[in-house]
């Protein structure tokens, strides 16, 4: 890290892809309003018998080796102290077995899981497992919010809080300013919260609930009574919850079991109480795993022959007792309820063999996450001190925004993604983390986020053969100490390009199969300073590359139209962030012929407002033909 003036900040670069994404989304997206509690409702599976204290008989199974969950460590010391126990009056069971008696609660809302609308179904308020908590009582009485609220999400100290001191390139007054990797993180995380903050709403409510945090810093002294309007702290700590889905070794903990292997460790779990046992998140997936929705359980109901329900809190549906039913006889699992209001209910449901039906154990967010995006090996608390630990597996991760498919294909033609519209994963060591965002999720392709080991070679292809009309996409990966992205891709129904990337960072080559203008962004730490480098195609030729090289020893930045037959037009960007601040360099109208070399010497550049030398290598035979002194026309990074 290097230190930096507390008055300057490093630049978030908003493209005009993004503002054309948030238009398309706006107009796609039912409004949520945060004041209007949601009036669609769901039941569980009604005609129950009378309730039994009889636990299910199958054991807890697990999934087959975790090729779709993102990478595993070993958990942190949990960094939130506890506060206060929740009030006496709560009822908890001394085990699994014991019934616990409430007053009747009506699961409000028409339809059973297991036929569609059409029926109601009231719980018994008998539970054979009951952890105390109730969605009136305990839960938010706002609904789940998507990226229209206006609410804030992550910060730059809520990455450093999340990550440690290294995800920033200076810390001034108590300020993080991120590194340009860290950067790029804090966008592609508060991009995916457009969709919902459901996963922050299921574990948040939990660590209230459960005496690990304190509604009274937020707000007010009880959870229903905190008002998430104008909350920026209530909203930025439920953003900081929804992140820890992506994080290890918060993700790494995740259980893949059967229904029936679900239910049995639930009702161990809520049996201890709320101090006495694991606390989990639920999380729910339609059979593609789209959909992704999390969920806080509170209790277990037996229905009779078989049947238990999961009593839970959906945090779309505040103030409602709603339920999960698993039938331990068929080992298999169903929920109905749409994550949009104005839409119809959807079916989620799974036996078995899907796993779609998850527990996301709460304990393992507590302490410091592993830092993706950082230049250092990943770390973990021991007796208190930060202590380094070696030979953990690194990746790039690699996200998508908008309507496209990805493939990534490694040199061995063995690939991970989608293919003709159907989900693979061939790759050894790749890994992949459906997103649970919980609203308007239903009309949202949302494409997974990959996890690619850092030792792999790849290609990706960004695949618009299920468009019905043209659409933006921006592809970004992010690894150890670099990010790379490219934005403003428009694909048109059938189109396919290509991304080809090494996994250290330093080479990034775009080709199109028309005559679009991608922005390529590359972004690095390094000892002596950061960067950024952003060049943008503004003239190229259908089926031309923009490649970019990057050689961080000699400090030079190579762009080049190697094979290319036409000539093309480009516009280059250079932002440095070390102890003099933030200095900027930008040129445009950069002319390249067919297979020309341009080597741009950023090291030796002197700052705002002077000229950058450009050597030029003609026909790419390896010799400097022309230097050229090119004038810096911004001192701001535009793109």
């Amino acid at each position: 890290m290097v230190e930096m003036s507390a008055t300057n900040v490093l630049f978030i670069r908003i493209s005009k892809k993004a503002s054309e994404n948030l238009m398309s989304t706006l107009l796609r997206r039912c409004q949520l309003c945060l004041s209007v509690v949601l009036l669609l409702t769901i039941t569980a599976c009604g005609g129950a018998t009378p309730p039994s204290a009889t636990a299910p008989t199958k054991v807890p199974t697990s999934a087959p080796a975790a090729a779709t969950v993102a990478p595993t460590s070993a958990p942190d010391t949990a960094t939130v102290a506890p506060t206060s126990a929740p009030a006496a009056t709560t009822v908890v069971p001394t085990s699994a077995s014991a019934a616990t008696t409430v007053a009747p609660t009506a699961i409000a809302g028409k339809g059973d899981p297991a036929t569609g609308p059409g029926g109601s179904a009231d719980t018994s308020g008998t539970y054979v497992s009951d952890l105390g908590f109730r969605p009136d009582a305990n839960g938010f009485a706002f609904p789940n919010y998507g990226g229209d609220s206006g609410a804030t999400n992550l910060t730059p100290n809520d990455i450093q809080r999340m990550f440690g001191d290294q995800a920033c390139v200076s810390i001034q007054d108590g300020q993080c300013t991120l590194t340009p990797p860290g950067e790029q993180q804090l966008q592609q995380i508060n991009g995916s919260m457009n969709g919902g903050h459901c996963e922050g709403m299921a574990v948040l409510s939990n660590l209230f609930y459960t005496g690990q945090l304190d509604p009274n810093k937020f707000g007010a002294a009880s959870v229903p009574q905190l008002q998430i309007a104008g909350n920026e702290l209530l909203q930025r700590e439920i953003a900081y919850w929804f992140t820890t889905q992506y994080t290890q070794p918060a993700r790494g903990t995740i259980l893949k079991q059967t229904p029936s292997g679900v239910l049995n460790t639930l009702m161990t779990s809520l049996a201890a109480g709320p101090t006495g046992g694991d606390q989990f998140a639920v999380g729910i997936y339609k059979r593609d795993r789209s959909g992704g929705h999390a969920i806080t359980p509170y209790a277990v109901e037996d229905r009779g022959n078989g049947i238990f329900w999961i009593m839970v809190y959906d945090n779309n549906y505040p103030d409602q007792a709603r339920a999960v039913e698993v039938d331990t006889t068929s080992d298999t699992w169903n929920y109905v309820g749409s994550t949009n209001p104005a839409e119809s209910e959807g079916r989620y449901e799974g036996d078995a063999s899907t796993f779609t039906l998850e527990l996301a154990p709460i304990g393992s967010r507590l302490g410091l996450q592993n830092c993706p995006f950082c230049d250092t090996p990943v770390a973990a608390r021991v007796g208190g001190a930060l202590m380094r630990q070696a030979n953990q597996p690194q990746y790039n991760q690699i996200w998508l925004e908008g309507d496209a498919d990805l493939l990534i294909t490694d040199a061995k033609g063995r690939s991970v993604g989608f293919k003709n519209g159907v989900f693979i994963n061939e790759i050894t060591g790749s890994l992949t983390n459906a997103n649970k965002f919980g609203v308007n999720v239903w009309d949202t392709n949302a494409e997974p986020v990959y996890y690619i080991p850092t030792d792999v070679d790849f290609t990706i292809s960004i695949d618009g053969s299920r468009l019905t009309k043209p659409a933006n996409s921006t592809v970004t990966m992010i690894g150890p100490g670099y990010a790379l992205e490219v934005s403003d891709i428009i694909l048109e129904p059938g189109q396919v390009d290509t991304l080809d990337v090494s996994p250290d960072g330093s080479l990034l080559s775009y080709r199109t199969e028309s005559g679009e203008t991608p922005f390529m962004l590359v972004a690095i730490e390094t000892d002596a300073a950061d960067y950024q480098f952003g060049v943008y195609g503004e003239k190229m030729a259908p089926g031309e590359a923009l490649n970019l090289s990057l050689d961080t020893k000699k400090g030079s930045l190579s762009i080049d139209t190697i094979d290319n037959t036409e000539a093309g037009s480009y516009s280059l960007e250079v932002a440095r962030y070390d102890d003099k601040g933030e200095q900027v360099f930008g040129a445009s109208g950069v002319a390249l012929e067919p297979n020309d070399v341009l080597y741009i010497d950023y090291l030796l550049w002197p700052g705002n407002g002077k000229p950058m030398s450009l050597d030029l290598d003609k026909g790419g035979d390896g010799t400097v033909d022309e230097t050229l002194q090119v004038d810096d026309v911004t001192d701001t990074f535009t793109q």
